[in-house]
C-alpha cells in the first residue's frame, strides 16, 4: 500500500432523514481512515434535512464536503449525482439514515489496496435507530473472509448465497466510469443488486471479510417497509439485469437469473407485502397468480445455512402447501420483529 493514502468518496443519498442523519454523519467523521471526502445529496427533503447537513459539517474541520440540493427523483438519481461529482479513487456509498463501524472505511481500502481489488467488502448488522442489534450480519448470509475470484462472487451473490450491501462495500470508481455504470432512474427496489452485480461483471478480483461493517437501521416508517405493489420493482430489477447478462453473452448467470434469482424476486416481493400487512384478499389474489405461484415455487433458498435461510426454505414450503399459511406466518412474523424493535 502506498504511503499517501488513497481518496475516498463516502457518497450519502438523503431523504427526509434529519433525525437520522446526525448519527449518519458521525460515523463518517468518526472514520479513523483520514482521506475522506464527504458528498451529501439532498433528494427534495420537505423536512430539515438539507440545514441539519449543512450545520453539521460546517461546523467539522476534518474532511472535505460538498451537499448538493435538487429536487426529488429518487436514490437512484441522487447516487448518481454523488458519482459525478466524487473525486476518490474509491467511492463508498451509505445511505442517510444507516451507520459504519468507526474503522469500516481503513478495512475496506485496505483490502482493495493489499490485494489489487477493485471491491471489497463484509457483513451488515440490521439494529434499531438505538442502536440494538436485531439481526446479525452472519445470521443472514455468510462470508467466507479471504480474495476470491469475482465470478465465483457474482454467482454466489445472485444465488442468495452471501450479500453484497453498498452500506458494507467500496468500489474502484475507474471501474465505475470506464464502463458507465450507473444506478437505473425509478427503480424503487434492488437497483442497489443490480448495480452491483454489473460491477463485479466488469472486475476481477474481490475481498470478503468476514465480519460486520455497517449497521442497517430498521426504521418502522421507512418507504420500503410499506407494503405496496411498488415491491414488484424488485422483480423488474433481475430481469433488467437478465438482459444485461444476456446481451454479455453471460449464459450462466442468465441460467442462474432463470433459476435462482427472478424466482427469488418474485418469493421475496410476495414475502415482503405479507411482512408488512398488504391486506390479506388483496394478497391471496396475488399469491394464487398461476405466473407468480410457479415462479415461486421455483425459487431455490435452500443455498443459504444460515438462520434466516432456514426460515426462508420453512416459509416457501409452506406456501406450496397452502400459501394462506405462509401469509399467517410471514404477517406474525413483521409483527413480532416490530415488535421487537420498538422494545430494543
Amino acid at each position: 500500500m502506498s504511503l499517501e493514502k488513497p481518496l475516498v468518496s463516502v457518497v450519502i443519498p438523503a431523504y427526509n432523514v434529519e433525525t437520522f442523519i446526525p448519527k449518519t454523519l458521525e460515523s463518517v467523521l468518526k472514520q479513523t481512515y483520514e482521506n475522506l471526502e464527504i458528498i451529501v445529496v439532498n433528494d427534495g427533503s420537505v423536512d430539515k434535512t438539507g440545514d441539519t447537513v449543512e450545520n453539521i459539517l460546517a461546523n467539522q474541520n476534518r474532511f472535505p464536503y460538498k451537499v448538493i440540493h435538487k429536487r426529488n427523483e429518487g436514490v437512484s438519481v441522487a447516487r448518481n449525482i454523488g458519482i459525478e461529482n466524487a473525486k476518490g479513487k474509491y467511492i463508498k456509498f451509505l445511505d442517510g439514515d444507516d451507520w459504519l463501524l468507526p474503522d469500516a472505511v481503513e478495512v475496506l481500502v485496505e483490502a482493495c489496496e493489499k490485494n489489487n481489488c477493485e471491491i471489497a467488502f463484509g457483513g451488515q448488522d440490521v439494529a434499531t435507530p438505538n442502536g440494538k442489534v436485531l439481526y446479525r450480519y452472519d445470521e443472514t448470509y455468510v462470508y467466507e473472509e479471504g480474495l476470491k475470484d469475482v465470478r465465483k462472487v457474482n454467482k454466489d451473490f445472485l444465488k442468495g448465497i452471501t450479500y453484497i450491501s453498498l452500506n458494507s462495500s467500496i468500489f474502484l470508481k475507474n471501474v465505475i466510469d470506464t464502463n458507465q455504470l450507473r444506478f437505473t432512474k425509478g427503480a424503487l427496489f434492488a437497483e442497489d443488486n443490480e448495480f452491483i452485480s454489473k460491477f463485479l461483471h466488469f472486475s476481477r478480483h474481490a475481498y470478503i471479510l468476514n465480519r460486520c461493517i455497517a449497521v442497517l437501521v430498521f426504521r418502522q416508517n421507512s418507504t420500503t417497509k410499506k407494503a405496496t405493489l411498488a415491491s414488484f420493482h424488485n422483480v423488474a430489477s433481475m430481469k433488467r439485469l437478465r438482459r444485461f447478462f444476456e446481451r454479455h453473452n453471460e449464459q450462466e448467470l442468465v441460467k442462474i437469473l432463470d433459476e435462482f434469482v427472478i424466482p427469488s424476486a418474485y418469493a421475496w416481493t410476495i414475502g415482503n407485502l405479507a411482512f408488512n400487512g398488504y391486506p390479506f384478499l388483496e394478497w391471496v389474489r396475488i399469491g394464487r397468480n398461476k405466473n407468480i405461484r410457479n415462479q415461486i415455487l421455483k425459487a431455490k433458498c435452500e443455498q443459504n445455512p444460515t438462520k434466516m435461510g432456514k426460515q426462508l426454505s420453512f416459509v416457501k414450503v409452506a406456501y406450496s402447501l397452502f400459501p394462506e399459511l405462509s401469509y399467517v406466518l410471514l404477517r406474525l412474523a413483521g409483527i413480532v420483529f416490530r415488535f421487537k424493535s420498538k422494545n430494543k
